[in-house]
């Protein structure tokens, strides 16, 4: 009878390799954990979405604004006025269209002014800006003038609480300016210093500091508003 016998070392040898790839598994799964863990660890935090900001509406109208007109405009500047026209003599009704479009909320061109007035408030070919201030008030009750005045102080203080000052002045506004021989410009803000002026010849305000502002050749002032 033949006897089977064991090979030495059958099935003993493949123990150390099964433990081998065991070993060699765990440590391929301990692998890709750490690279997960730090893949994870390593992704940037969210930011947390920030609800926008409400809208804010305000329901108060914007201030009224002074408008800018020039008695030189195409418009109206051809049309007949104190012995001449708008564009040579119309200085004083500008302002006046100005400071009365401002005052009562309603557009009034120096063209539409001139057809509501005509030549009523001009003496001697001068504007006679007592009149305009006059028809203003007699056009609204809650308006009021003052006289005729030199002060340029006192021009200045009624500037800064709102009043609209009309200034005849001579020579130049700005350094080295346009010259005048007898002008009417409206004054119309003095805030912290600062004075701005519509010229009605010049297409842009004028802004001065009280340095600039006395050093203008002031003739009279008068000035119209509400208190």
């Amino acid at each position: 009878m033949h006897q089977h016998r064991r090979r030495a070392g059958g099935g003993v040898g493949r123990k150390p390799a099964l433990q081998a790839a065991a070993v060699g598994l765990v440590l391929s799964l301990a692998a890709v954990a750490g690279f997960v863990a730090l893949v994870v660890m390593t992704q940037p935090e969210s930011e947390p979405v920030s609800e926008p900001e409400p809208v804010i509406v305000y329901d108060k109208p914007a201030e009224p604004q002074v408008p800018l007109y020039r008695q030189t405009d195409e418009r109206w500047g051809g049309l007949p006025y104190a012995d001449a026209d708008l564009a040579t003599s119309g200085c004083g009704l500008t302002c006046a269209a100005m400071a009365w479009e401002y005052l009562s909320g309603e557009t009034c061109t120096p063209a539409m002014l001139l057809n509501l007035v005509g030549n009523d408030y001009v003496q001697a070919g001068q504007n006679y800006m007592p009149g305009f201030c006059e028809w203003m008030c007699a056009q609204d009750d809650s308006l009021d003038c003052t006289v005729l005045y030199e002060s340029a102080v006192r021009a200045l203080e009624e500037s800064a609480s709102g009043r609209m000052v009309f200034g005849t002045m001579s020579g130049s506004l700005t350094y080295g300016g346009r010259e005048y021989g007898g002008h009417v410009v409206l004054i119309t803000e003095n805030l912290y210093g600062h004075i701005t002026i519509h010229d009605p010849c010049e297409a842009y305000a004028v802004a001065l500091t009280y340095d600039e502002f006395n050093a203008v050749a002031w003739d009279y002032f008068i000035s119209i508003g509400r208190g």
